[in-house]
């Protein structure tokens, strides 16, 4: 039966479950040599920052109606878990969906970037990764995208080495997407002098990219890619 979402069709529920498992397993195993490849990030720190939460549930999909605030929580776990797993010290903006203002904030949305801006700021991190879903007014457009500010080398940097990974292993050639500069004011990028980088992973308005983001699976391995990314990208910034 072919894959509703149309990602790595013909494949039957025992392999996929079969496969999933051996990763798990792999994984868990392999840890040590992770930390071991990348011995430099046992004093490293990587603040993932899970977009939206709280009242600001981002965009929304168009079969599932699921919000991206959920699945930006979800996948920065993943992307965390692995990063700890390799020896990084990983701080989080959000850990769940509340959103970082008080009641008595009248410009809510404000008081949750500049929150976000404080846990950034005492983190000292050699990267920052804002996880984030896409929209657009076509449901055609579809695949990840990477932005940077555009004043940043290392954030620059930091993009072209996700983008790379994303591209390679999870954008259709017809869907491949560069990463870029973001001109115009995005708080997250500019609130600090570190790296930074806002992943758009897909698009919820694209029904492809919406079923394979809902997929457990799927945003194991889009994590683990990302992750690579980040590590890559610490290790050369190190041995410079």
């Amino acid at each position: 039966m072919q894959n509703p979402s149309g990602w790595k069709t013909q494949k039957s529920v025992a392999f996929v479950a079969a496969a999933i498992a051996f990763i798990v397993v792999a994984l868990a195993f392999s840890a040590p040599f992770i930390a071991s490849s990348f011995r430099q990030a046992t004093l490293v720190t990587v603040v993932i920052d899970p977009g939206h939460g709280g009242i600001d549930g981002g965009v929304s999909g168009v079969k599932t109606g699921v919000k991206e605030s959920a699945l930006n929580l979800a996948l920065s776990k993943i992307v965390g878990e692995y990063l700890e797993s390799a020896g990084f010290n990983v701080i989080y903006t959000r850990r769940n969906d509340d959103g970082l203002y008080s009641a008595f904030d009248k410009n809510k949305k404000r008081a949750d970037m500049e929150a976000r801006a404080r846990i950034i700021n005492r983190a000292l991190p050699a990267a920052v990764v804002s996880i984030h879903m896409n929209t657009y007014s076509s449901a055609s457009r579809r695949g990840a995208q990477v932005f940077f500010d555009a004043s940043s080398e290392g954030g620059r940097l930091l993009a072209e080495t996700v983008q790379d990974n994303l591209n390679r292993e999870f954008n259709l050639p017809d869907t491949g997407r560069e990463y870029a500069a973001l001109k115009a004011e995005k708080y997250i990028l500019q609130c600090t002098s570190a790296p930074a980088v806002i992943i758009e992973c897909g698009f919820l308005s694209n029904p492809v990219d919406e079923a394979n983001l809902c997929s457990p699976e799927y945003r194991a391995e889009l994590a683990y890619s990302i992750f690579t990314a980040i590590a890559a990208f610490v290790s050369s910034r190190e041995t410079v």
